[in-house]
């Protein structure tokens, strides 16, 4: 079908280098042909072309001008530009290249050659937005299950801690507490700058995830003492103490 086929911008100060060009290219590609950088950008507003091909030496805005224009912009900028010239001096056609070109052909052009040159750079583009749109969805499974192991480890560490919470009647809803805290602490932290090389290596996410497990080593703690009424002895409360080595231990076995 027509509108299935790649569209293709020549653009030539000189006519017949234009027929020529349109005759080699109509029947494999939809053509459209301008005599100037001027009336290309026009053109640009009404055709999205798969590639332009453009002269160098033009009257008013040769091809780097043009070329330059339309690298510097978001909308054009990935179109790809073949030069079409008679220009053969190497710094000529590293200047082109230098300025975003992804070829540079020599006229007078065979039609085989050209033909070939436009296929593959066409392939090579299709190419690059497939991977692109491969690389954009991989990135979006990796973030989610990246999300879902998250919720996973928050589901277990909540659990855990509600576990530890469990066993002491006294602490209802400590543990919710502790994170708003601690989360209001970082927040104003990062505002005020304090400690901003430290927090610039931490994941703030884990570390408010993870202060639920703050005081699981009371687990370890004796229930007699643990949900004990009245005031512990010394004896008691130094075993009490003893809670956040206890959850040290733990911790580094979960890790």
């Amino acid at each position: 079908m027509e509108s299935d086929r790649k569209k293709i911008i020549m653009v030539d100060d000189d006519r017949t280098n234009l027929s020529i060009a349109r005759k080699m290219l109509v029947n494999k590609y939809s053509t459209f042909t301008v005599t100037s950088g001027a009336k290309l950008f026009g053109m640009l507003e009404k055709v999205s072309p798969d590639m332009i091909l453009l002269d160098v030496e033009m009257p008013d805005m040769n091809g780097y001008e043009v070329i330059k224009i339309l690298k510097a912009s978001e909308k054009y900028a990935n179109i790809p530009v073949i030069f079409l010239t008679s220009l053969i001096e190497p710094k000529n056609e590293i200047k082109g290249l230098n300025l975003g070109a992804v070829d540079y052909l020599y006229k007078p052009f065979e039609q085989e050659l050209l033909l070939k040159r436009i296929e593959m750079h066409l392939l090579m583009e299709y190419q690059k937005r497939e991977l692109k749109r491969y690389t954009d969805n991989l990135e979006g499974m990796v973030f989610e299950k990246t999300k879902n192991v998250f919720e996973l480890q928050n589901a277990i560490l909540k659990t855990v801690a509600e576990l530890v919470e469990c066993r002491d009647n006294i602490t209802g809803g400590h543990i919710e507490r502790t994170q708003g805290y601690l989360k209001l602490l970082v927040n104003r932290l990062q505002e005020n700058g304090v400690y901003a090389d430290e927090l610039s290596t931490w994941d703030l996410d884990l570390l408010v995830m993870s202060s639920q497990l703050h005081d699981v080593g009371k687990i370890s703690v004796k229930d007699d003492i643990l949900m004990k009424p009245g005031k512990l002895t010394d004896e008691e409360f130094e075993e009490m103490q003893k809670h956040a080595e206890f959850g040290s231990r733990i911790i580094k076995r979960m890790a």
